[in-house]
Order: structure tokens, then sequence, then C-alpha cells
């Protein structure tokens, strides 16, 4: 009996290659501010680390379209513009936090000072401490109040960074607030309509992975 094969689509491939992409983004971008106008795979692919070969980058790439020239390489700025049009990085995205403990807190601040595109547009907490305070011109307001005052900042891209238990309850209420896609640093997995785009982050999962291989 033949076993039933399953066909990929290039959009599976463009899909789990989305990481990669990121990152050859950030190579180019590096290459750019270094003066580079033109840059071989094998070059893009030193830059970007990470046991990325330069076979891998030229695939990827190709399921883009048809770029640089054989020997001579890509052309650093028409390809950072491309992948950043596919990355979605060409535009400005308004973000809101919700938890801003040591966590939340930490990301609001990497991304205000090395990611230019992400912008921190609401914070909500509840703790007395922290509400009604404000963190770069951003005013910290209490969760309570998440339906009157998210649905008008225009935030697309949601941060969970709250207990594992309050996480389900707090995600649900950000997409019904009009949030889209969900980064969630809670140590749980989240129930949400499929049209909302989630990738969770488990801290102490990832650093298990390390023990391990260090035991």
């Amino acid at each position: 009996m033949k076993r039933a094969t399953v066909r990929r689509s290039p959009k599976d491939d463009r899909y789990n290659s989305l990481p990669r992409l990121f990152l050859y983004h950030r190579g180019l971008e590096d290459a750019l501010r270094d003066g580079a106008t033109v840059l071989t795979s094998e070059g893009l692919a030193a830059r970007v680390g990470r046991g990325v070969s330069p076979a891998q980058i030229r695939k990827d790439l190709s399921n883009l379209g048809t770029f640089g020239r054989r020997g001579r390489g890509y052309d650093v700025v028409f390809l950072v513009k491309k992948l950043a049009r596919v990355l979605g990085l060409d535009r400005d995205w308004r973000i809101v936090i919700a938890g801003f403990g040591y966590l939340g807190h930490a990301l609001a601040t990497f991304l205000e000072f090395r990611e230019e595109k992400f912008h921190i547009a609401g914070i909500f907490d509840v703790d007395a401490a922290l509400v009604g305070t404000q963190w770069h011109g951003v005013r910290i307001s209490h969760a309570d109040d998440m339906e009157k005052i998210l649905p008008v900042l225009g935030c697309g891209i949601g941060i969970v960074t709250v207990p594992a238990a309050a996480a389900q309850t707090v995600a649900k209420r950000m997409v019904g607030c009009g949030v889209t896609a969900l980064l969630n640093f809670a140590p749980t997995s989240l129930s949400l309509p499929r049209s909302v785009a989630v990738r969770t982050i488990d801290l102490a999962s990832e650093l298990s992975i390390l023990t391990h291989h260090l035991s």
C-alpha cells in the first residue's frame, strides 16, 4: 500500500522560512549601513550566522522571486525593500502590552530602542503602583479599562506578559478590542479564533532545552 504524500505549497515553505527572512533583512540592513551595495549569498550567510548556509539563503529568496545574478550577488537596497514588504516592515506597527512587570518593561524598552517599526501605544496592568504613571509618554492604564481605551489606540499587535492564570482572559479581551496578532509570554496555550495570529514564547521551556544539552 502506497503511503500518501503531503504536498507542500510554496506558501508553506515561505511561512516556515519567515524567521530566516527576518535574519536576512537584518543582515542586509547591517550591510547597507556598512556601505555595501551588492552582497552574495555567502556574504549574507556570514552576516546571519546561526548555521544558515548560502544554499538555504538562495532557496528561501528564490521562493520570493528572482533576485541577483549568479556570481554577482544581490542588490542590497532592492532586497531590503522587498523583504520589508514581505515581512510587513515597510510600515509602523502599534503595540499594546498587558502586564508591565519586569518582563513587560524589558520588552517595551527593547522595542523602543532597537526596533524602530514597532511602537508601544498602550500598556495595561493591575498594580496600583503602576496604574496612572507613564512610561516614555505612554500612560499605564488599569486592565479593567481595556475595553474603553484599547479600541481607539489602533493596535494590531498585543504582547501578553501576565501570569498564566490570567493569560486566556486577557488575550480574549485584547482580541475583542481589535488586536489580531499576539505574542504570548505566559506559560500556557491560548484558545483563540483561527484568524488571530499567535506566537507563544515559553522562556522556561527554552532554558530547559539548554539545561538538557548541558547535562
